[in-house]
């Protein structure tokens, strides 16, 4: 038998089912509104509401074809949302709901939208799913385009559109459809219900205000924003999230917003499986412990994916910047590696006052070398802590220092030269976006240049890939000192969608070696999936 939404507030409240501070307190003010009489309650439309959206299908997946069941949870949700009411109208005219992947959110918020556009008696509807590209507007629309042409009472009483240039269903005067933002092409909105996906990937609030303003000539409008957790504490997302904890626990009182976030609470051990369904509210029913199991395992060995895996996994949001390899893995890997057979090079030129760095990367044996290059004025002038060792590596030739308050990119070249004359250089990689006349002499002079994107999509994989090799102890550095103290300075960027770099801003210090390294890595595995099957992943963006 279903549990219903107040058994699901008793069981939550009692400790029965175990739940995170944040949906505690949501059960609370639950229980607190229903006993204070300022609201009505009418279980009727909450029940409508689910029992409609019971009557829909899955389309994807296990449970294709079957009728999608309510989890208590989102009962729990829907039996706030369509229960309170002031005046006839629904109280809440916000959501905001936080759940881990895996949890059933696309499907879910299509229901409710699928249910603002077909039974909410709104004359002419606007129902929107919303996000800034459409790819991920596409997420929630495309699957309720499924669920109308998949249901035969569904498919007669909607017109589905779902060409490139005019996606919408339309029910009779209303309309719903995907929405990309263009902040000079969503005037004149006037959105009844609208759902705004992954939230944390937004880099600022405009969507959700230009909907939330577009809702003011409707009776009982719903902005129904559901996300996971992300990187960016500074984001407009993570903002809103603190404000709907402070009224969850009472410190800020706003009767028009429903939130439920289902995350971990402060101090549980994140590797801890008996905390996971703390976050994971469809616990064993579309999140299966193995399935976390597994990607614990390279969480423990992998900083990126210990990100990851908190955020996307368990809610948990954390910092974009993240250190990075520790130093005992690094030193794990001080062997000089055999310069046998082909190898690559990553090119990090200086800005003013900068190191350049020239590494290279032979994948036969593992083996790496890093050039370091200074001008004199530059090692001068560094009087902070690490001044003293840069001095001290410029002596003991680990760093070569060049004439004049600008590098010398003259004797950049000739080392360069005489390198590829001494070991087989396939590609040198450099940035496309900081090249100099260096990159046209060193392309006069025979070498392949291979201009190579900073962005996350080209440095993620050879960032991730360096690390696996490190821990894997296949990478043979040499113990370069300058490396190692750049190593320890690095701290990674992610983007919403989990892929990473190394963060020269937030970095503790200088990077260009790393940064070098992970260029040449790059070449190399370009080269190998150019001969594999011509996959560029490493796209120059």
């Amino acid at each position: 038998m279903q549990t219903t939404p107040e058994a699901y507030v008793e069981q939550v409240l009692s400790g029965q089912i175990i739940a995170c501070k944040q949906v505690r307190n949501a059960c609370e003010r639950y229980v607190r509104n229903r006993a204070s009489g300022d609201w009505e309650f009418c279980e009727d439309s909450a029940n409508h509401a689910i029992r409609f959206i019971e009557e829909l299908e899955h389309t994807t997946g296990e449970y294709a074809g079957r009728n999608f069941t309510l989890e208590p949870w989102q009962s729990f949700i829907v039996w706030n949302l369509f229960g309170f009411k002031r005046d006839g109208f629904r109280r809440f005219t916000r959501a905001y709901v936080e759940v881990p992947r895996k949890n059933g959110k696309s499907t879910f918020s299509s229901a409710i939208m699928l249910y603002g556009l077909l039974m909410d008696e709104e004359a002419a509807a606007q129902v929107y799913s919303a996000a800034t590209k459409l790819d991920q507007a596409m997420m929630v629309f495309g699957e309720s385009v499924r669920v109308c042409q998949n249901i035969g009472w569904l498919n007669e009483a909607v017109l589905v559109n779902n060409s490139t240039n005019n996606r919408r269903i339309v029910y009779g005067q209303s309309i719903y459809r995907p929405l990309e933002w263009n902040p000079n092409k969503q005037d004149g909105l006037n959105t009844h219900m609208a759902v705004i996906d992954e939230y944390h990937a937004h880099p600022n609030d405009d969507l959700y205000n230009v909907l939330r303003n577009s809702m003011g000539a409707r009776r009982q409008p719903l902005l129904f924003t559901i996300t996971t957790a992300g990187f960016n504490r500074e984001s407009p997302c993570y903002k809103h999230r603190q404000y709907c904890a402070s009224v969850l626990d009472g410190s800020i009182v706003d009767d028009s917003l429903f939130s439920v976030i289902y995350t971990l609470d402060d101090g549980d051990d994140w590797t801890d499986s008996k905390n996971w369904q703390k976050a994971n509210p469809n616990w064993g029913i579309s999140v299966y412990p193995r399935q976390l199991e597994q990607a614990l395992t390279e969480a423990k060995e992998f900083a990126s994916k210990e990100v990851e895996f908190k955020t996307k996994l368990l809610n948990v949001w954390t910092d974009t910047a993240v250190t990075w390899i520790p130093d005992a893995d690094w030193k794990l890997c001080e062997d000089v590696g055999e310069l046998v057979g082909p190898c690559y090079g990553g090119l990090d030129l200086a800005t003013t006052g900068d190191f350049c760095a020239f590494s290279l990367y032979w994948p036969e044996s593992g083996a790496l070398k890093t050039w370091y290059f200074m001008h004199e004025e530059g090692i001068k002038r560094r009087r902070d802590a690490a001044g003293q060792s840069i001095r001290q590596w410029v002596a003991d030739g680990v760093i070569t220092p060049t004439e004049g308050n600008v590098t010398d990119y003259n004797y950049i070249k000739q080392i360069i030269c005489e390198l590829s004359v001494k070991y087989d250089i396939k590609d040198i990689a450099f940035d496309r976006y900081n090249s100099s006349q260096l990159v046209i002499d060193l392309q006069v002079e025979g070498l392949q240049m291979f201009p190579f994107g900073q962005g996350f999509v080209s440095m993620n994989a050879p960032t991730v890939e360096l690390e696996r090799l490190v821990k894997a102890g296949r990478i043979k550095h040499g113990g370069n000192p300058v490396t190692r103290w750049m190593m320890s300075n690095v701290m990674l960027r992610t983007d919403p969608a989990g892929n990473v770099k190394i963060d020269k801003a937030k970095s503790g210090d200088k990077v260009d070696g790393p940064v070098s390294i992970v260029m040449a890595l790059g070449t190399a595995m370009q080269d190998v999936a150019k001969e594999d099957d011509g996959d560029f992943w490493y796209m120059s963006i």
